[in-house]
């Protein structure tokens, strides 16, 4: 995982002979930076500046771009698709993927995200009772896809146990959700560069197939990477008043660290950005195999961190 530049007060961003190049409109200090060391520039300022310029360099380079609107959400993606020579290959190979593999890949899925929602509770001291159940869950995922929707019950008592039962999952008006669907965009985001970049196509998905979502591949990947962005948002909010509703631009600076925390993947030890590119390019092996058998999906490291 190469560095990510959050451009939080009005800039001016161009670049010169040697990379980009941030200028700050208000007292004129400037910050340079190698094409070689971003992957992602986020803008989270509605008044700053860009250049045609820095397009051009951020889609030679595979230099994802992401606006935030107003409320400070990812809203728009940049990402590159010229120069994919294998492109029309992918696709094919995503067509013609078989109904049984793509059960088993997200019988895989299902059954990591439950054991890594089991481990989070288990890192955060939440009650073992909670804990032992979702390990429990693990066992009613069938062999092929989760037909008896396994992860709906076991995500009802894992957000019960991490945020309390008075906890509602997808509202806007207070920190908690706020945090987790920041952090989740972020994550989504990394995941569609890295589909992106190797060739495939992120709206043909194995789980999630809806004709208006344009990210169902990059929604069946993220399944696995929840667990991580909560924890890292638990352990953040901590320090936070409970009573706050926006994230101020050091909670999005923190959230976006998380791609820098260290999960394992594959029997190794990566950042969480890294292990993104990991997770997508054993997705290929399946694809290439018609199974699910090389799939490498994130668990934690001992101790969380």
């Amino acid at each position: 995982m190469k560095n990510i530049l959050y451009v939080e007060n009005v800039n001016f961003v161009g670049i010169n002979k040697y990379g980009v190049k941030t200028t700050n409109v208000e007292d004129h200090t400037e910050k340079y930076f190698t094409y070689e060391d971003l992957d992602v520039i986020i803008f989270d300022n509605v008044k700053s500046y860009l250049t045609q310029h820095l397009i051009e360099k951020c889609a030679e380079h595979n230099i994802m771009l992401i606006f935030c609107d107003s409320k400070h959400s990812p809203l728009v993606l940049y990402d590159n698709i010229y120069g994919q020579t294998h492109r029309f290959e992918m696709l094919q190979r995503q067509l013609e993927l078989s109904a049984k593999a793509k059960g088993r890949i997200w019988h895989k899925i299902v059954v990591t995200k439950i054991q890594n929602q089991a481990q989070c509770l288990d890192l955060l001291e939440r009650p073992k009772t909670d804990v032992n159940l979702l390990k429990s869950c693990v066992k009613n995922v069938v062999t092929e896809g989760d037909k008896h929707n396994t992860e709906a019950y076991a995500a009802r008592v894992y957000f019960d146990s991490l945020f309390g039962k008075d906890f509602k999952r997808g509202r806007y008006d207070d920190i908690v959700n706020s945090s987790l669907n920041y952090g989740y965009a972020v994550i989504r985001a990394l995941i569609r560069r890295e589909l992106v970049i190797h060739g495939l196509e992120p709206g043909f998905g194995v789980n999630h197939h809806s004709t208006e979502n344009p990210f169902n591949l990059s929604d069946d990947i993220i399944e696995c990477y929840r667990p991580l962005v909560d924890y890292a948002i638990s352990l953040h909010l901590r320090d936070r008043d409970p009573e706050a509703v926006e994230l101020t631009v050091e909670d999005k600076q923190e959230l976006v660290k998380l791609l820098f925390d260290k999960c394992v993947i594959g029997g190794k030890i990566f950042r969480i950005g890294d292990a993104i590119e990991e997770t997508v390019k054993s997705y290929i092996a399946c694809l290439q195999a018609n199974s699910a058998t090389s799939l490498k999906l994130p668990t934690f490291i001992e101790g969380g961190k």
